[in-house]
């Protein structure tokens, strides 16, 4: 049994922290920029001429993924004395989004053989490397938002689990619930409807906003204030 619950919750903090610089950075600085949407040879071409900063986002990529692992982990510590049970299940379910995604972003593996095997033509004459390394690339972002209905599922029980706890802000719990619903919600709008269709737009006020103030909220409270140390030894003392 831990003692020391507040280095922990600054632990998770700090892995929220480090997940979102790196995954903005791969995404938005570095991914967006590459893929071209409908272009299989602009995409390969892109990645050719950036291999460099291609790598780097993919490596990003892993080191979130090690974060949450480190962040499923500390959290269940965290929490265990609210409800074992369901702090064990917040975790499993983050866990097998983080599995998931391990599958997802092997993708980009492909990209990089594909990229730099040249170009070969099928009797069509069409050039099937850039055709396969576009599509590889594009399937991240569709793949991504899927394994979000797990990590949604997560964030639902772990908002449940921070509104009964006594040693964190019940009303970051609410919205770390909420940002859960968004992820589930555009999770399974990908797998029925192939996203938003018009209503694209929605993409903002369903996930981007309710998890920067969800999780941000989440990660600041970790990362600065972490928890309640005298109020976590009493769960904790009356949980035995």
């Amino acid at each position: 049994m831990i003692t020391n619950a507040k280095a922990y919750a600054h632990f998770a903090g700090l892995n929220y922290l480090i997940i979102f610089v790196l995954a903005i950075f791969a995404n938005f600085f570095v991914l967006s920029g590459v893929i071209v949407a409908g272009d299989a040879a602009a995409t390969a071409a892109n990645i050719v001429e950036n291999e460099g900063r291609f790598r780097l986002a993919f490596a990003c990529l892993i080191v979130v993924l090690l974060a949450d692992v480190f962040i499923a982990w500390a959290l269940y510590l965290i929490l265990q004395s609210v409800n074992q049970p369901l702090s064990l299940l917040a975790m499993l379910f983050r866990l097998a989004y983080t599995v998931a995604q391990i599958g997802v972003i092997l993708n980009f593996s492909k990209v990089l053989q594909l990229a730099s095997a040249g170009e070969i033509q099928n009797t069509a004459g069409v050039l099937e490397n850039s055709y396969f390394t576009h599509f590889f690339a594009s399937a991240h972002g569709v793949e991504f938002t899927m394994t979000l209905i797990f990590f949604g599922v997560h964030l639902v029980l772990l908002g449940y689990l921070i509104t009964r706890a006594s040693f964190l802000p019940s009303v970051i719990g609410v919205l770390v619930a909420i940002a859960g619903l968004g992820y589930m919600v555009d999770g399974f709008a990908e797998v029925l409807w192939d996203g938003y269709g018009p209503g694209a737009g929605l993409g903002l006020y369903i996930v981007v906003l309710p998890a920067l103030i969800g999780e941000g909220g989440l990660c600041l409270w970790l990362l600065l204030r972490g928890l309640d140390q005298h109020k976590w030894t009493e769960a904790i003392t009356s949980s035995r």
